[in-house]
């Protein structure tokens, strides 16, 4: 069971359990719900396997609406015991009470079609690694069915699981014959994937070639189908991405940014905006609703060459549990000293009047450093911890592009009769300076030292020189050439050279896939890291300039006789959001909107380009949060500067 059953199916047995009461008697709305539940639904039900009833998913979504109205109430009462609300706060207020129960019912609903949505779009980038290692069986040993447990048993990957339940069906009888288990197979992929369906018809047929040559032939051209429908999936989700993406930069990064200029000036108008109403706009409201959208559009986008993952048993995370605790006390003493300087500074006298008390005045708000005590905080944390899976990521990288020339060499002394560790040892001097070259060295030590098994000298848990390469492309090659070299060396080492062929042609379309979604990756990373911060110092500058003018002409138009006051409206001009949000408050409620945007930004980008992979997404935050902040620092003040003049 994964992570998405595990707490969906949990949260419904619970939810069915505590709130059957709000559906009456259950046995009749069981039926009711079997009655009217949609085919849709249920094939969701049965695709992602989830072990639960409609009735309880409906009670599920029930029961989420009533829990999250009781807490949006809450916070109400807490918000009005705690603040004073204008009209417009209020009406925010109650839109989000409505809404966000309604939204998620709405989602705990229609949540396994969503899931199914994702495991079906996910699964399509699983084919070109299942049908890697389905072509590679096959070249060593004709047996389809020998094939496919050889793919599910070395892939971590979802669509693995559907051939062990292949596999299943043909121990059960299910089918009479491995052809008809994989026809059916095959038509039920094709329904999502039409090449995936022609590459397994053009596997299953060459088990009838007579000619051994024509069948590396049929083989070679079904893995060919593969890798150029991936290729052609990934261009089109690329082509796809245009539209969405400037939605994303224009509606939900750069206009709300330019709108910070405009929320002084609205109370020449006798709209006042006070600090809730500023919170729910930019703290919750709009990131919720750029997060939402970025994910969105991450959900279309195929799962391709998903990232090792590392245990923390590795030899280079030894004490990672007491490095991630230092990394905690660390970034919270920092943060906290940066977060406390501001009010350090002026408890001593703010000297050189670096800390601003009003509107234009001073070099930085008091509540600046608030915003780059977050950042430090973050940024120390996401340095600290994942650095390490960050070394050991590329270093898995390296390895798996030096792995396919390293093979071929392999594989070139394995044919010319060279023992298994005198082809290891020349492979080694060949890599040399390599990481590759140090890894085949350990086998070759292994094998001559310790006199092991090659199996052994490979993979052995506690000597193994593949051990700590968390790399399943990788240890499946191995696990093949392990298996090829019990037959002839020259047929061993023909072998050998077309898995490294195989693995050349999947970087090949990585590569092509990353070159293809890089217009979009560098300018999501751009907009994080300098043009969003850039629109947003200016801006918050800008929005200071009209609140110190509009202070000024409140203060000059007091001044004024009665009957040129238009009835009061000069006099009340600045007066409308200086009362209830001073500048340094506006100041931090923008910094928080920029960091959490930030923060959106980064995850849609690396999600674009490599998929969830949580410590790479945690390492470049750690590196653009403080690029980004700092691009704020310096534009707000360098513009605040300049517009001083202005008023």
């Amino acid at each position: 069971m994964d992570e998405y059953q595990n707490w969906y199916c949990s949260a419904c047995k619970v939810a069915a359990r505590h709130f059957g009461w709000m559906v009456g008697n259950t046995d009749e709305y069981r039926k009711k719900s079997e009655r009217n539940v949609s085919q849709e639904f249920m094939d969701a039900l049965n695709f992602t396997g989830y072990d639960i009833e409609p009735w309880e998913a409906h009670i599920l979504a029930y029961s989420g609406f009533l829990i999250l109205l009781l807490m949006m109430l809450i916070v109400d009462v807490i918000l009005f015991s705690v603040a004073r609300y204008e009209t417009s706060s209020l009406t925010a207020v109650a839109v989000c009470t409505a809404v966000v129960p309604l939204a998620g019912m709405a989602y705990l609903s229609e949540y396994p079609k969503i899931h199914a949505k994702f495991m079906k779009i996910h699964s399509l980038g699983d084919i070109p690694e299942i049908q890697s290692y389905i072509v590679m069986s096959m070249k060593l040993v004709s047996n389809m069915e020998r094939a496919i447990i050889f793919a599910a048993e070395n892939s971590t990957k979802p669509l693995a699981n559907d051939l062990k339940k292949l596999i299943w069906d043909i121990h059960i009888r299910t089918f009479s014959s491995i052809d008809d288990a994989l026809i059916t197979f095959a038509n039920q992929w094709g329904k999502n994937s039409e090449y995936f369906k022609r590459s397994l018809h053009l596997v299953k047929s060459s088990v009838n070639e007579p000619d051994e040559a024509q069948r590396l032939i049929t083989l070679n051209k079904s893995l060919d189908i593969v890798l150029d429908g991936t290729k052609t999936m990934m261009e089109s989700f690329s082509a796809k991405l245009r539209t969405p993406t400037y939605v994303l930069y224009s509606i939900f990064i750069l206009i709300p940014l330019a709108l910070v200029a405009l929320i002084p000036a609205v109370s020449i108008v006798g709209v006042r905006m006070d600090t809730v109403t500023l919170v729910l706009i930019y703290v919750i409201v709009l990131p919720l609703a750029t997060f939402f959208y970025s994910e969105y559009i991450l959900l279309q986008r195929p799962a391709t060459f998903a990232p090792p993952h590392i245990s923390d048993r590795h030899p280079d995370l030894v004490g990672i549990s007491s490095t991630k605790k230092m990394s905690v006390v660390g970034a919270l003493i920092v943060g906290a000293f940066v977060g406390a300087s501001g009010y350090i500074l002026l408890f001593m006298g703010n000297p050189f009047g670096i800390i601003s008390q009003e509107a234009m005045s001073g070099l930085l708000p008091l509540t600046f450093p608030v915003i780059w005590a977050i950042t430090s905080i973050i940024t120390i944390y996401c340095l600290g911890v994942y650095t390490p899976y960050k070394k050991i990521r590329d270093a898995i990288k390296q390895i798996e592009s030096e792995f396919a020339d390293a093979l071929f060499i392999l594989g070139r002394r394995i044919s010319e009769g060279r023992s298994a560790e005198e082809a290891f040892g020349h492979t080694s001097e060949t890599m040399k300076g390599a990481k590759i070259g140090e890894i085949f060295a350990d086998v070759s030590k292994n094998l001559t030292g310790i006199r092991t098994t090659l199996h052994g000298a490979i993979f052995n848990e506690e000597y193994g020189a593949f051990r700590d390469v968390y790399s399943d492309r990788v240890h499946t090659t191995m696990r093949m050439f392990t298996e090829s070299v019990h037959k002839s060396n020259e047929a061993a080492g023909m072998a050998i050279i077309k898995l490294a062929d195989h693995l050349k042609e999947l970087q090949e379309v990585e590569d092509n896939i990353k070159r293809s979604l890089y217009d979009v990756t560098s300018t999501m990373r751009a907009t994080a890291m300098i043009f969003a911060p850039l629109i947003g110092g200016v801006t918050l500058a800008l929005s200071e300039v009209i609140q110190k003018i509009l202070l000024n002409i409140s203060k000059e138009a007091q001044h004024l006789p009665d009957e040129f006051d238009f009835g009061g409206m000069m006099k009340d001009a600045g007066t409308g959001m200086a009362q209830s949000v001073p500048p340094d408050i506006f100041l931090l409620v923008i910094g928080l909107y920029m960091v959490i945007l930030v923060i959106i930004l980064t995850r849609f980008a690396g999600g674009i380009e490599y998929g969830g992979d949580k410590p790479q997404f945690m390492y470049d935050l750690g590196q653009m949060l403080p690029i980004s902040i700092f691009v704020f620092t310096a534009t707000t003040i360098i513009s605040r500067y300049l517009f001083s003049s202005m008023v």
